[in-house]
């Protein structure tokens, strides 16, 4: 009998494996979700596309240890940080990569997508900094980044704190750049400290009339918006004309691929996250920058919990109603805000390069 009774169990246990078996699906035989990437990943600014594309692939991988219902993969396509192909981009990812989402980054480049992502009806998320009082990029299309607000306000702070009375400040005109350095003048003047903007075009390469003409007129201060190679040829031609380090300052300017450029340079940037974070990118990914690559992290965690909890994946409204419901949250960006406009705000971080790697102040 007490054998009788053994093997009965044994049978009982067999099938109750078998069963538990059948219900689990490998990660092999799990629907696929594509992510598509439209990046620079060659060009001036491959180094940002580099970063960007390591904060998409670290989320991808963290979440993908939760157990999830779905299998997500990334594609990546390079639109040399250019408008007109980033329309390209975005159309091949869709229709020939059959990708369920898009991931742009900077407002241009994002307003082109948000297009394409309405006429579609798909999810498309922008990393940006933007004007918090920014029109909406599109009904399906979620930004996230800091705000020029709250660039304004940390710059502020760190010029008061440094007792800084007379500021040029170099932008370009691309973004918000021109528009945002002219917004900060204009406070720096109502608070005392004399601010004169002067933007220039993107091919520009040769700074050094301007920088020789501020100096001649007292300014020893100089403020940076631009992008690679601009803002690298910058600091050099401000270094050939003896204005040391601590009287260069910048927005978003550790975006090059040679990073001893920006050592001891402090500067305003969006969130980095936190140092485990950025030390696990730099190794891991084989970066030298992490610019808004938690920015990336944070738009496709959030993306990935919205489509595992999606009633139907390619019912855009499902995956819109999500972000709308769970995008206030703490994120690897600090503390993530969902504005009316659709655009993901979170706070901007001063900090400076030391040995080759961020350092944010955090006072």
């Amino acid at each position: 009998m007490k054998k009788l009774m053994f093997v009965l169990a044994c049978v009982l246990a067999i099938s109750a494996c078998k069963k538990e078996s059948k219900n689990e699906v490998r990660e092999e035989d799990k629907q696929i979700i594509k992510i598509g990437a439209a990046l620079p990943m060659s060009g001036g600014n491959a180094a940002l596309g580099a970063s960007l594309k390591a904060g998409i692939l670290a989320a991808i991988e963290d979440k993908s240890k939760e157990g999830l219902k779905y299998r997500y993969e990334a594609v990546f396509e390079n639109n040399q940080m250019l408008v007109g192909q980033t329309a390209t981009a975005a159309l091949k990812l869709i229709n020939i990569d059959d990708v369920n989402m898009l991931l742009t980054f900077t407002t241009g480049n994002g307003r082109v997508a948000a297009k394409i992502a309405d006429d579609l009806k798909m999810l498309h998320v922008c990393a940006t900094l933007e004007d918090e009082n920014a029109k909406p990029m599109g009904m399906t299309t979620f930004f996230q980044g800091p705000t020029v607000q709250s660039y304004q306000k940390l710059m502020l702070k760190a010029l008061e704190k440094q007792n800084v009375k007379k500021l040029a400040l170099l932008a370009g005109n691309v973004g918000v750049a021109c528009s945002g350095s002219e917004q900060l003048a204009e406070l720096l003047k109502s608070k005392g400290i004399d601010a004169e903007v002067q933007c220039f075009n993107p091919s520009d390469r040769d700074f050094r009339f301007a920088i020789r003409n501020y100096i001649l007129k007292g300014f020893d201060n100089f403020y940076i918006q631009f992008f690679p190679p601009q803002t690298d040829i910058l600091i050099r031609q401000l270094k050939e004309n003896n204005v040391a380090e601590n009287h260069i300052f910048g927005s978003g300017i550790d975006t090059g691929t040679d990073v001893s450029v920006f050592e001891g340079i402090n500067h305003i940037g969006g969130n980095s996250g936190t140092p485990k974070f950025i030390n696990r990118l730099m190794e891991e990914y084989k970066i030298d920058n992490v610019y808004m690559a938690a920015a990336s992290y944070d738009l496709i965690s959030l993306a990935i919990d919205a489509f595992e909890n999606a009633q139907d994946v390619h019912n855009v409204y499902d995956l819109v109603g999500y972000f709308k419901a769970h995008a206030t949250r703490p994120c690897m960006s600090g503390e993530c805000r969902l504005l009316d406009n659709g655009f993901i705000a979170n706070e901007a971080e001063w900090r400076t390069y030391k040995n080759g790697k961020p350092v944010a102040f955090r006072d």
